[in-house]
């Protein structure tokens, strides 16, 4: 390889962790970018894998890599089944359209095995988007949730992601000023998770600190590792209630609704969810194995709208019952919802072996990803995740990394 080469090379790589690092914050931020650089990104894997024999090989024959891609294709596989065969409405394209956001991970993995990154500059790349967290909150009115061009929910799960692999950027450098670029970072992602107000978050946050607790626990034989986690999480709820303002103004109103709805008071957040899933459950008992289309769900809302069971309000929450489980079950069945937790938890299947003794940079990484998609297993209890472009495309591209870093097995990952 000549030096001119090695530069170019060396640059690439540079421009893509820049493009990788600040995919999260502007695509929830700045309107378009997240699906012109998905779309960069597929386009520049799918060169990768059409002249690099070398990534054709590992994308065709690596068993695990095929595992990965495979699950995607399934996932889309079947919502174009329940399009064709049972929902053919305009409804349902659109978000037929959505889930085959999904399938440009697969190339983005190819994009990825070329470009030969370390994995710790990956990890830290994601410290720019917490960067971008920080400007776009200073730069913020001050008023309201802050919640960039999606719900205040998406924000604040993209945000509590982008803290996630911050805090990993963050333990795995050496260097003092990429250990402060991290902890900035963090900062960053933490104020626009907390400013987000994201009560789902914050609970499927702690729950997935409890599993990888309890996950080292059985591994290390010793349940002192869970119980550490459970105090440790335990005590930053407290905190975060009593002294944090906007998670403790969601609570509040939380304990609020709570007493609405034993009042019979049902149209609050909480209320309203209620009556969302016990329309989602009725769609469910319609057709439980195939599922009734995109647009079942939304039908049964409208349909009590009209038989005047729902306030008209309600209208306004007919596209999605605010639960990933749920929808999948009534649009696709239980065949779909295999599918789906076949996404969700092939990472967690191969991340889960057990950790060696000393803390490594590669231990690191591995509990960061576990992390990430623990928090995406509980974010879809209180929000429907994958009817969001915008969400789709930072899942695919947290898939497509830790397939990377999983089945890449000819790169030395920390030097």
């Amino acid at each position: 390889m000549t030096e001119a080469h090695q530069r170019a090379t060396t640059v690439q790589s540079y421009l893509l962790l820049l493009v990788i690092g600040t995919f999260p914050a502007l695509s929830v931020i700045v309107d378009g970018y997240g699906s012109a650089l998905w779309y960069f990104l597929g386009i520049a894997g799918i060169l990768a894998f059409t002249f690099n024999v070398s990534v054709r090989r590992t994308l065709c024959l690596e068993p695990k890599v095929l595992f990965f891609n495979s699950a995607t294709f399934l996932f889309f596989l079947w919502s174009l089944i329940i399009y064709l065969q049972i929902d053919p409405s305009e409804f349902s394209k659109s978000r037929l359209e959505r889930h085959a956001l999904l399938l440009i991970s697969i190339p983005v993995i190819a994009l990825l095995f070329h470009a030969r990154l370390r994995a710790k500059d990956l990890l830290l790349s994601f410290s720019l988007s917490g960067l971008v967290f920080l400007v776009y909150w200073i730069m913020s009115d001050g008023e309201g949730r802050l919640d960039g061009l999606v719900h205040a929910i998406h924000f604040g799960n993209v945000a509590l992601i982008t803290l996630i692999f911050c805090v990993g950027g963050m333990l795995t450098q050496t260097k003092r000023h990429w250990t402060l670029v991290a902890a900035i970072g963090s900062v960053g992602a933490l104020i626009a998770f907390m400013e987000s107000g994201s009560r789902g978050g914050l609970v499927a946050l702690f729950l997935a600190l409890l599993v990888v607790g309890l996950w080292f626990s059985i591994f290390r034989n010793k349940i002192r590792y869970f119980v550490i986690t459970l105090a440790l999480v335990a005590s930053a709820g407290i905190v975060s209630v009593k002294f944090v303002d906007p998670i403790s103004e969601r609570y509040k109103l939380t304990l609020s609704e709570l007493d609405h709805y034993s009042e019979g008071q049902m149209y609050t957040s909480m209320g309203m969810r209620l009556l969302m899933w016990d329309a989602a459950l009725k769609v469910i008992t319609n057709a439980p194995i195939i599922g009734s289309g995109f647009s079942g769900y939304q039908t049964e809302i409208l349909t009590r709208i009209e038989e005047g069971k729902l306030k008209p309000l309600m209208s306004d929450f007919s596209s999605e019952p605010h639960n990933q489980y749920l929808y999948q079950l009534a649009s696709h069945g239980l065949v779909g919802l295999f599918f789906l937790l076949l996404i969700l938890t092939i990472p967690l299947f191969y991340l889960a072996s057990p950790p060696s003794g000393a803390i490594s940079d590669g231990n690191v990484l591995r509990v960061t990803l576990a992390l990430v998609f623990l928090s995406f297993l509980f974010f879809g209890l209180t929000i429907t995740l994958f009817d969001q472009r915008r969400v789709l495309q930072n899942f695919g591209l947290f898939y497509a990394v830790a397939a990377w870093f999983l089945c890449d097995k000819k790169r030395e990952r920390f030097q």
